[in-house]
């Protein structure tokens, strides 16, 4: 309920559910429904890695014991999945997930359209010592309590999730919900990432979940004729500006979206060549950051210095080498292999896609949002197949 909502909250409950579930484990001894599937144990691999390679790390013991708590997310995935099968509340956990979603959605319209100021309500939270909103998500037109890429991940799984439970459950109410997620996020929301996760499931859908022709015509035809509205200004916004990074990079400047990451992807294959096997060791991304630009003399340094080169395969390659990132790549393999119906296939999506273009579990509630999916959605008595 809380994922869109509270940071902290989310943190509370998710570990406080691993902590219950580690103590029930234990005390029946139910340690095989941990390892039942293989991305569970690569789960435990993952982090092993982490622990073993902090201690040949090059950098400094505040980033490695920053990584390990950022990457203990693999290990929550088997004990959420556990907490999950034993008291068998996928059904509760997604029907929360959906209201708190389309509490935050209903509010993320009203901002949008300046239906209220949500100025106010940001000086009254930190006025009252609630909580302190980020300037950068104050200043977005959409999003509420999660940054932008944050808001547009959750909320493309959110559209997804909501049309397949229309199809299912033949309900006008769901179509409405993932239609109003679908033009969130393309239209109003500002993360180029999401918009390519929503695409993605939007396609899988309309092959999976879509099997009527006229319904699909009809889907076709919504999605042309917005293209058409004033809801593709922002859209299109998003794609000028992709344009102008190329062009900026063009011209060897790097300092934008784009650039960045370009700039983190050849620190990351350098440090691939340079320590092929084990890397530099857990949180030592930063540091080959900056021993990147020292040798390049770069007086801009720190506009890039960072422990998060927004790639889950880069920041996995740095820190443990070729040895964790074949284990990363087999985990997310065998999402897809163990997948067991429209919906977890669907979250592996997401989990790659995400990989891809951030570091998916390096982010605190995008990871803690993705652990939930493969804890749900990977359950053995919860196999929502292809909808008839």
């Amino acid at each position: 309920f809380f994922i869109l909502i509270s940071s902290a909250l989310t943190n509370f409950f998710l570990f406080l559910s691993f902590l219950f579930s580690f103590y029930h484990c234990v005390k029946n001894n139910n340690y095989k429904i941990l390892l039942e599937k293989k991305i569970f144990k690569l789960c435990f691999i993952l982090f092993f890695l982490c622990l073993l390679f902090s201690f040949q790390s090059i950098g400094t013991l505040e980033e490695i014991i920053s990584i390990l708590k950022k990457y203990i997310k693999f290990l929550y995935i088997p004990f959420i999945y556990y907490f999950i099968k034993i008291y068998n509340n996928e059904k509760i956990i997604i029907n929360f997930f959906i209201t708190g979603a389309t509490i935050i959605l209903i509010i993320s319209y009203i901002k949008y359209f300046n239906l209220i100021n949500f100025n106010y309500f940001y000086s009254f939270l930190k006025s009252t010592n609630i909580v302190s909103i980020p300037i950068d998500i104050i200043k977005t037109k959409s999003s509420i309590f999660q940054n932008y890429i944050n808001h547009g991940i959750i909320f493309s799984f959110y559209s997804f999730l909501c049309l397949y439970m229309a199809k299912k459950n033949n309900s006008l109410i769901y179509y409405i919900f993932s239609l109003l997620a679908f033009l969130n996020v393309m239209f109003l929301s500002d993360s180029r990432t999401a918009y390519i996760i929503l695409l993605i499931l939007i396609i899988f859908s309309f092959f999976k979940i879509i099997a009527n022709f006229k319904a699909k015509l009809v889907l076709v035809s919504i999605f042309s004729i917005l293209l058409l509205t004033q809801f593709s200004g922002n859209l299109v916004n998003r794609i000028n500006a992709i344009n102008i990074d190329y062009h900026l990079v063009e011209s060897k400047n790097y300092n934008s979206s784009l650039g960045k990451r370009l700039i983190w992807a050849k620190i990351g294959l350098e440090n691939l060549i340079n320590k092929p096997i084990f890397g530099f060791g857990t949180g030592s991304y930063k540091k080959t950051n900056i021993n990147y630009f020292d040798n390049i003399r770069n007086n801009n340094k720190h506009d890039y210095i960072t422990n998060n080169p927004h790639n889950e395969f880069i920041s996995i390659s740095s820190q443990l080498g070729i040895v964790g990132l074949i284990f990363f790549c087999s985990f997310l393999f065998f999402l897809f292999y163990e997948s067991n119906g429209i919906l977890s296939f669907g979250a592996a999506i997401v989990v790659v896609i995400a990989s891809v273009f951030n570091s998916a579990f390096f982010d605190n509630i995008l990871g803690i949002f993705l652990v939930i999916l493969i804890g749900l959605l990977f359950q053995n008595k919860f196999k929502m197949r292809e909808v008839q």
